[in-house]
């Protein structure tokens, strides 16, 4: 359905998808930085650990389409989890110009305790939906991303 253009006295910001998704997310960033249980992890490094836990190994290609990171911000955050013991890298043995990223025996702890800490931070964000908007939220917000996901990010 298309919809008329405002005019500048009569745009809000809080009429505005990307506005409404940025400030979303400055709050679950807040929510997630004051948490002491997510194991001193940043979100994204959750996102890696996270995935390795459903598939491993994964070269840095496929680890950045699974935890939906850029190639340069996934190679920093893999030597952060490097450098803290989380994950190590391997040389594939059938292609040795690979490398293969798997998650330590540390960072599986890390991963386990983080994810309670991640759910918990998921319900406070969510805390005053009801059932059905949280199933609704989820549900747009995946059609979006869906719908515009960049294939060759």
């Amino acid at each position: 359905m298309a919809r008329t253009r405002p005019n500048e006295v009569d745009f809000e910001f809080n009429d505005m998808v990307g506005y409404m998704i940025r400030v979303s997310q400055q709050v679950h960033y807040s929510l997630w930085s004051a948490s002491d249980q997510v194991s001193s992890l940043t979100s994204p490094q959750f996102a890696v650990l996270h995935a390795l836990s459903r598939e491993e190994p994964l070269d840095q290609t496929e680890l950045g389409e699974r935890s939906s990171l850029d190639r340069s911000t996934l190679a920093n955050i893999v030597t952060r989890l490097a450098d803290r013991g989380f994950v190590a890298r391997t040389r594939d043995k059938d292609d040795a110009r690979r490398n293969l990223i798997v998650m330590t025996p540390e960072g599986r702890r890390a991963h386990r305790i983080a994810t309670q800490g991640a759910y918990k931070i998921n319900e406070e964000l969510l805390g005053s939906l009801t059932e059905e908007d949280r199933a609704a939220l989820l549900r747009i917000l995946g059609i979006l991303i869906r719908e515009h996901r960049d294939p060759s990010a």
